[in-house]
């Protein structure tokens, strides 16, 4: 193994142990949680799920990619998020309007998944919409911290810290979509594609970071 590669496999246990922390934490004290933060252990038991059986299909079944389960994972964050945010938000137009964007969006994941059948590739334009689906659920919360100026104590918000991660993760993932397909195409060396796994692994441990701390914190009163 490359030492490369072996940073990958290190940094990606690390990842994992994170969110599967994040989501042991929320069963544990489920009931006692508000709606949004038992929506977020949902979020965080699902990315455990997609991690653990992306490993399995690459290292169980030998496949030589994990891109089938893009469309399953853009779908559940977004929907999962969308909805432990629907809670944090408490905004009647919000939750009006949330059904129809998550079908519009679940659509259109549908439909790109079906136009590339046989093909190993990115998919940027459900990356790119995804991201800026996620920046948006963050901005909307940060509106209203603005708008309301109830919390004393930002570093006490759960969702705070979750949102800081959301505009982290998304703002260099929305970067890695852009250029996605080039360097699938165009770079041919697996260092420097193990580099930017590494990236992108480095982006997931800061996403899921946020969802850890925010379910081990004690929610606010």
């Amino acid at each position: 193994m490359s030492t490369a590669a072996f940073y990958f496999t290190l940094s990606w246990g690390l990842t994992v142990g994170v969110i599967a922390s994040a989501s042991l934490r929320g069963f544990v004290r489920f009931r006692q949680l508000p709606p949004s933060l038992r929506s977020l252990t949902w979020f965080a038991a699902f990315e455990t799920f997609v991690e653990l059986f992306s490993k399995f299909l690459i290292k169980g079944l030998h496949l030589a990619s994990n891109l089938l389960l893009f469309p399953l994972d853009a779908i559940g964050t977004v929907g999962l998020l969308a909805l432990a945010y629907s809670h944090a938000l408490q905004s009647a137009a919000f939750t009006r309007v949330l059904p129809w964007a998550l079908g519009l969006f679940s659509s259109y994941v549908l439909l790109d998944t079906l136009t590339g059948l046989g093909t190993v590739r990115y998919t940027p334009g459900v990356q790119v919409l995804s991201d800026l689906l996620l920046l948006g659920l963050a901005g909307l919360y940060f509106r209203k911290l603005l708008d309301e100026l109830r919390v004393v104590h930002l570093r006490r918000d759960p969702f705070f810290w979750m949102s800081v991660g959301v505009v982290v993760y998304a703002l260099g993932d929305l970067q890695l979509a852009l250029f996605g397909n080039y360097i699938l195409h165009h770079i041919l060396l697996q260092t420097q594609r193990t580099t930017l796994g590494l990236v992108r692994i480095a982006l997931l441990f800061i996403f899921y970071s946020s969802c850890c701390l925010a379910l081990w914190m004690r929610p606010r009163r």
